[in-house]
C-alpha cells in the first residue's frame, strides 16, 4: 500500500494524532515608562514594579537596565528580541533568581556590570558568561551556589571583580587567580562566608601581592594547620588588604576540636606552636644565586633597590642586578652580602617600601654534607677504635707455647685484668711444684740444676703472660 503525505493525502489521519503543545517564550508586559517603569533618557529603571517578566520592547540606545526588587525567577534564552549593543549595566538582584539560560546573554555581549546578587542561584554552569567578553564586574554574593564548573568563567579578559560570599561554595575556585589559567585583569576575588574547608596554600603564597591583596576567604570554616598560618601571616606582613582588613574574620577550626574556632595568626601561641613569622627573610649558601622579589600591591610601580650599607646597585657591585620586573638577582653569594636589602616602589596613587632580610651562611650546600660525613666518620672510627682496645684488653687469649692448659682455662674464664694479674702473683711465689714422677720436693731441698730451671720458667712464664705491662 502507498504511504500518503501528510496534511494532504491523509486529513482523517491528522485529526485522529494528539495535538502538538509547543513551549513559547513567555512573554513580557510592553515597556511602560508611565506607570511601570522609569525612563530617562538611555536609563530605564523597572525596580520594584512587581515583575514576573522582563519588559518587551526596550529600547536599542538602553545603557542602564535595572530591574532589580521583582520576581523575575528565570532569565531565559529570548528575553529581549533585539540586541541590546548599548546596555552596560544590568541589575538583575534581589528576583529568586534560579535559572540562568545558556544563551541568556547572547543579546547583551557589551556588559560590563552585571548584578545577579540575593537570588537563588544553585551553580554556574559551563561557560555561562562567555558571551560577556567586556564585563568588568560580577555580583553573585548571597545565593545558594554550591558548584561552580571550572570553565564558567572563561572568555572574562576584562573581569576584574567578582564577589561570591556568602553562598555555598566549598571549593576554591583556583583557576580565577593561578598563573596559568587566571584571569588577568581580576583584582578582586572574594569567596568569603562560604563552605571551604581547606585552601591550596602553597598556589596562594606564590601569588604576586597585586593579586592576593584582593583575594578575600575569610570566615570559612577551614581547618587550623601552620601551613594556613604562614600563608595569612606572609600577607599580613606584607601589609595586603585581604589580610589586614579582616583580621578578626580569619578564623580557623582546631582539628581536635571540631567546633572551637581560634584566629589563625594566633596559630604560633598555642594548640598548633606554629614558627612565628616575623618577617620576609632569605636564606642561602655561599656561591649561589638568589633572586629577590620586590612584591607590591600595584601591578605596575617604579622600583629601585638599596642594598645593605646604603649601596644601589649597580655602584660597586656588580653581582647584585636589577631585573626589568623589579626584581633584584645576586650571584655568586658570599658572607658579606648578608643584610637588609629595601625595595622602594612609587606610582602616582601609592608608595610603598619593602624589607627582606638575606642570610648568607658561612659554607657550601655540598660542604656542609661533607662536614656532616666526616664528623661521622670520625666518630664510628673512634667509636671502632675503642672497642678494639677493649677487646685486646680483655678477651685477647694467651698463644705463647710456654703458657700452660691452666692459665688459658683461667684466661678464657675470667677475661678480666684482675685475674691475670693475681696469676702472675701465684706464678712468682716459690711454691711446691710436681716432678715427673708425681712426688713433690720440699721447699729449699731443690738442687742447683732444679733452681737454675726453675728461673728459667719462671722468666718466660712472665714474658708470656697476657697481664699489660704499666709503664
Amino acid at each position: 500500500m502507498e504511504r500518503c503525505r501528510p496534511h494532504r493525502d491523509c486529513p482523517l489521519l491528522l485529526l485522529l494524532l494528539p495535538p502538538v503543545s509547543v513551549q513559547r517564550q513567555p512573554v513580557g508586559p510592553p515597556l511602560d515608562c508611565k506607570k511601570t517603569c522609569v525612563c530617562a533618557s538611555n536609563i530605564i529603571s523597572c525596580s520594584k514594579a512587581n515583575l514576573s517578566n522582563i519588559p518587551t520592547s526596550l529600547p536599542r540606545y538602553t545603557t542602564v537596565l535595572d530591574l532589580s526588587f521583582n520576581s523575575i525567577t528565570r532569565l531565559r534564552a529570548g528575553w529581549t528580541s533585539t540586541r541590546l549593543d548599548s546596555l552596560q549595566r544590568l541589575l538583575l538582584n534581589n528576583n529568586g533568581l534560579n535559572f540562568l539560560s545558556s544563551e541568556a546573554f547572547l543579546h547583551v555581549t557589551n556588559l560590563h556590570y552585571l548584578d545577579l546578587s540575593f537570588n537563588d542561584l544553585r551553580q554556574l554552569d559551563e561557560l555561562i558568561f562567555e558571551p560577556l567578553e567586556q564585563l568588568q564586574v560580577l555580583l553573585l554574593y548571597k545565593n545558594n551556589i554550591s558548584q561552580i564548573d571550572r570553565s564558567a568563567f572563561s572568555g572574562l579578559m576584562l573581569l576584574q571583580r567578582v564577589y561570591l560570599s556568602h553562598n555555598r561554595i566549598s571549593r576554591f575556585p583556583l583557576e580565577l587567580v593561578k598563573e596559568q589559567t587566571r584571569l588577568e585583569s581580576l583584582k578582586l576575588l572574594d569567596v568569603s562566608s562560604n563552605r571551604i574547608k581547606s585552601l591550596p596554600i602553597s598556589d596562594l603564597l606564590a601569588l604576586p601581592a597585586w593579586i592576593g591583596s584582593g583575594v578575600f576567604f575569610h570566615n570559612n570554616p577551614l581547618s587550623c594547620s601552620c601551613e594556613l598560618y604562614d600563608l595569612v601571616a606572609h600577607w599580613y606582613i606584607k601589609d595586603l588588604t585581604s589580610a589586614m582588613d579582616f583580621t578578626s574574620s580569619h578564623t580557623c577550626v582546631i582539628p581536635s576540636l571540631r567546633k572551637t574556632t581560634m584566629l589563625i595568626l594566633d596559630l604560633h601561641r598555642a594548640h598548633l606552636n606554629c614558627s612565628e613569622v616575623k618577617g620576609l627573610k632569605e636564606e642561602a649558601y655561599l656561591g649561589q644565586s638568589l633572586v629577590l622579589e620586590c612584591d607590591t600591591k600595584q601591578r605596575s610601580m617604579l622600583k629601585r633597590w638599596e642594598l645593605p650599607g646604603n649601596v644601589t646597585p649597580p655602584q660597586e657591585v656588580t653581582r647584585a642586578v636589577m631585573r626589568s620586573d623589579g626584581s633584584l638577582l645576586i650571584e655568586a653569594l658570599k658572607v658579606e652580602d648578608s643584610g637588609i636589602y629595601t625595595c622602594y616602589a612609587t606610582s602616582d596613587s601609592l608608595n610603598e617600601t619593602l624589607h627582606v632580610t638575606v642570610v648568607v651562611f658561612n659554607s657550601t650546600m655540598s660542604g656542609g654534607l661533607e662536614n656532616i660525613n666526616t664528623a661521622y666518620t670520625t666518630l664510628v672510627g673512634c667509636l671502632l677504635s675503642v672497642v678494639m682496645v677493649f677487646f685486646y684488653l680483655y678477651f685477647t687469649p694467651c698463644r705463647c707455647a710456654c703458657c700452660t692448659d691452666q692459665d688459658a682455662e683461667k684466661e678464657d674464664f675470667t677475661g678480666s685484668l684482675h685475674s691475670s694479674a693475681e696469676n702472675l702473683s701465684q706464678a712468682g711465689r716459690h711454691a711446691a711444684m710436681p716432678e715427673q714422677n708425681g712426688n713433690l720436693n720440699p721447699i729449699g731441698e731443690e738442687n742447683e740444676e732444679e733452681d737454675g730451671r726453675k728461673r728459667r720458667g719462671s722468666d718466660s712464664e712472665s714474658v708470656c703472660s697476657d697481664v699489660p705491662m704499666v709503664v
